[in-house]
């Protein structure tokens, strides 16, 4: 074949005045500017989700202090009544039982909440807890918060087990099968779980604290920065549409957990300055800051997830 001579200058020359010639291929960068702006309509539409799933959350937590209290009540009379309506043949027993599913829950929700604070208020010092955690280093305190994080993790997820096969075993029909230890035994072992569970988030909360409204923010700073550690382990995982709810879910309670503990964390502080306004203003902008970073590793992680997954924005409706 014949070899193609060209000057130095002519190379040059070319180089310089060349054009792009981007029509040739116009599907190609129609697509690129499409993820573009799919990568930017990814906050919003997560917002909506998030927002969505934090007021749910929100309606769940608030039940257990509004609704549940009258619930209790009323099933408690009910347990009164119905007694010896049963007993005298008045009344039938719904499958074996004195109360409906439903009032049997309610009873149990209840009796569970009381005994929970009745322990936590009797054992648990937090003006201890503070001082003890606060004389402890910050890396000491950096990997107990991060222990704290993982347990709670764990526990969310043993817990919402142990729960439902409480209410299961005190609601399931007397005439099936018996396949479980005994009402008692899961009782038990649901209360054991709702303290230690407890305690654990008042560890959070006290040890988010320290990192607050201590006067070198360095612990507090590697709080915040630790959140970048959950982009690494989500981007880079092939994730389909259940994948991403369930992480979506996820985020939901995360951030909802976090609000909580910002809730304890300035109760608590207002409390040890008598109520005062201004303490509420000087720990308003390390809250912000916390709540600021955690809202920003969302935006990033779920929109690389949807860029690496070719996942559209609309998932999220």
């Amino acid at each position: 074949k014949e070899k193609l001579k060209v000057s130095l200058w002519t190379y040059l020359s070319s180089e310089v005045t060349r054009g792009y010639v981007l029509e040739a291929d116009e599907e190609r960068y129609t697509l690129r500017r499409q993820k573009i702006y799919t990568f930017m309509k990814i906050p919003r539409e997560l917002e909506k989700f998030m927002s969505y799933g934090f007021f749910h959350c929100l309606d769940s937590f608030l039940f257990l202090f509004t609704f549940l209290p009258i619930r209790f009540v009323l099933a408690a009379i009910a347990l009164v009544v119905r007694i010896p309506l049963i007993m005298l043949g008045i009344k039938r027993p719904f499958r074996g039982h004195v109360l409906y599913p439903a009032e049997i829950i309610d009873l149990l929700k209840g009796f569970i909440i009381a005994i929970c604070v009745y322990l936590m208020h009797l054992y648990v010092d937090t003006s201890m807890l503070y001082h003890v955690i606060k004389s402890q280093s910050v890396i000491k305190l950096y990997l107990f918060y991060n222990m704290l994080e993982v347990g709670d993790r764990l526990f969310s997820a043993f817990g919402q087990d142990s729960i439902d096969a409480l209410f299961w075993t005190a609601t399931e029909p007397k005439d099936s099968k018996r396949q479980h230890v005994g009402l008692v035994p899961h009782f038990l072992l649901t209360i054991a779980y709702v303290v230690l569970h407890s305690l654990l988030v008042l560890l959070q909360a006290t040890t988010l604290n320290v990192a607050v409204n201590a006067s070198n923010k360095a612990l507090l700073t590697i709080m915040m920065s630790n959140n970048f550690v959950e982009i690494k382990g989500s981007v880079f995982k092939k994730f389909d549409k259940n994948n991403l709810f369930q992480v979506s879910c996820s985020d939901v309670r995360e951030r909802f957990h976090l609000f909580a503990l910002l809730l304890v964390v300035i109760v608590q502080t207002m409390k040890e300055y008598g109520w005062k306004e201004q303490s509420f203003w000087d720990l308003a902008p390390d809250c912000l800051w916390v709540l600021a970073s955690e809202f920003f590793v969302d935006w990033i992680k779920h929109a690389f997830i949807t860029r690496f997954n070719e996942v559209p924005p609309d998932v999220y409706k």
